[in-house]
């Protein structure tokens, strides 16, 4: 008997045997290392049978109601249907039928899916239509494809609130009556004393980020410090009523240098910001520290701060930042859908003002108290393009308790590890799901292969026999051997999942699960999503 044995046996009679089991049955399905003596079976990592996945309750998905609220995965069953070529040869294929599978898990999502792959149309789209009305949702909508194909949808046929944000209106004449602005100063005075400032620092380091790779953040910390003062200075200060928006922040940016009439040895906004007691003196402090600064320092970081808010010089950016504003408090305490929207050639520019709505709606959802409804779900379209948001790097695995979800969409790992180098697998450990198709960089292809861990494969060798081995003893010279191999390797990963894959597969992994292979199902071909979108 081992010593383990030995152990338990001193505190067990022979009557407690039943007892002694159960202590045990803690391991009875573990592969290796359940005792000392214990002989285990090598590693045999296997696809999820697609049986099992149509037939187990909390996989199915209900296409009329999603009560659940459930995402979207796919489907599978469905038989491939082949279409006209396209102008470069490539055949057009999609899915008809088959058995709709989603998950419903509160931690958030991650879609790895490479570029023209069809997550729009296969993933974003479906869940857009498919997610009920007491879901509320926050969509970063790149090239406002999203709004055009959905909000319609989600305003008249589920009857939620819809707001598109959308200065350049790239989403079309069909959203128009939509359209609202986004004021962050309006929603920083609705604030109250313990989220007053906070959120000033918010809507600042949305608008100046901070650069990992500056070799001197010195820049970016001024200006952002200024910029939090200007902003607080003029959600408070009497001077602006009736103007309280971030034009007038961008204003009062290019008057800092401005020195004042009645002291020439200060400034006139010196004077004003030195005499605000608001935010328990951060507009004095914020003052102070700009302009204690001198010469070539002060100018550097007066010239930093006009760079980073030179896209409010727009003017139909303008007209959103001042126009009635959309409140993202509603996210959580009402029903609700905000879709923000900005031409692809446009991003770089903007990637500021994006940063701001997602990380301000956050700030609104953990200040908001009352929940109506299930997660609210953040359309993350093209995350990579907002670069770092540190409230999502700091807060990723908390803001599933506030009632956030957030769908996360990259191309490829790379852009995760690239923009959070430091906390990029964080991220996917707060995932209860990571989707991946179409990929074809070696990073998430290796790493997606040693995630499915290891298979039992069969292997064959042969050598030469001479004519006696094969008299005397019957030996053929073929060998036969049970080996471990990935289950998939990254080559083959990117061969089975690929964007021109004939059966238009797709990858499910889920913590805790064996694999899933899924198929994609086109919002525009899927029969169970006539009628329920506007096309592009």
């Amino acid at each position: 008997m081992s010593l383990e044995r030995i152990q338990i046996g001193q505190f067990l009679r022979t009557e407690d045997i039943d007892q002694s089991k159960a202590l045990n049955e803690i391991h009875d399905d573990l592969l290796r290392g359940r005792g000392p003596d214990d002989v285990g079976r090598p590693p045999n990592a296997h696809f999820e049978l697609p049986q099992n996945i149509v037939s187990t309750k909390s996989l199915q998905f209900d296409v009329e109601s999603n009560r659940e609220s459930k995402i979207f995965l796919g489907v599978i069953g469905g038989s491939i249907s082949i279409g006209n070529r396209l102008p470069d040869g490539r055949a057009t294929r999609w899915v008809d039928g088959g058995f709709p599978i989603g998950v419903a898990d509160d931690r958030h999502h991650l879609l790895v899916a490479g570029s023209r792959a069809g997550k729009g149309r296969s993933v974003l789209v479906p869940n857009l239509i498919m997610l009920p009305k007491e879901t509320s949702t926050l969509v970063i909508d790149p090239k406002g494809d999203l709004a055009k194909a959905t909000c319609r949808w989600r305003a008249e046929g589920l009857g939620q609130d819809v707001a598109v944000i959308d200065p350049f209106e790239c989403s079309g004449e069909g959203t128009r009556k939509y359209r609202v602005g986004f004021n962050p100063i309006e929603m920083l005075s609705r604030s109250d004393r313990f989220s007053f400032v906070p959120n000033a620092l918010l809507i600042a380091s949305s608008l100046i980020p901070d650069s990992q790779r500056s070799k001197d953040p010195h820049w970016n910390d001024c200006a952002r410090d200024i910029l939090s003062g200007l902003c607080t200075h003029v959600a408070t200060h009497a001077r602006y009523e009736g103007r309280r928006n971030l034009v007038t922040v961008w204003e009062l940016a290019f008057r800092l240098a401005e020195p004042a009439e009645e002291d020439p040895n200060s400034y006139t906004l010196e004077i004003e910001m030195m005499d605000n007691d608001a935010g328990g003196g951060t507009v004095r402090a914020s003052a102070r520290a700009f302009y204690d600064r001198t010469g070539q320092e002060f100018f550097g970081v007066l010239s930093n701060l006009r760079k980073h808010l030179a896209f409010i010089g727009i003017e139909c950016v303008q007209d959103v930042l001042t126009g009635p504003s959309v409140d993202p408090r509603r996210l959580k305490s009402g029903s609700l859908s905000i879709y923000s929207s900005i031409p692809a050639m446009r991003g770089e520019t903007m990637s500021g003002y994006q940063r701001m709505i997602v990380q301000l709606s956050i700030a609104a959802c953990e200040e908001e108290k009352q929940s109506v409804g299930n997660q609210t779900v953040f359309f993350l379209e093209e995350f990579a393009a907002l670069q770092r948001l540190e409230c999502i790097e700091v807060a990723i695995a908390q803001l599933a308790g506030l009632g956030v979800k957030l769908l996360i969409v990259v191309q490829d790992l790379n852009q995760l590890k690239d923009k959070y180098p430091g906390s990029w697998e964080t991220f996917i450990a707060n995932c209860g799901v990571m989707q991946v198709f179409g990929g074809n960089d070696q990073t998430t292809l290796s790493y997606v292969s040693k995630r499915m861990g290891d298979s039992l494969t069969a292997k064959s060798s042969s050598t030469a026999t001479t004519f006696s081995q094969v008299a005397n003893d019957a030996q053929s010279g073929k060998n036969w051997s049970i080996d471990s191999t990935p289950l998939m390797t990254p080559a083959e990963v990117g061969m089975f999942f690929a964007r021109d894959d004939a059966k238009l597969r797709q990858l499910i992994l889920r913590p805790g699960f064996h694999p899933m292979i899924l198929q994609q199902a086109f919002y525009d071909k899927a029969a169970f999503l006539q009628g329920r979108y506007d096309p592009f």
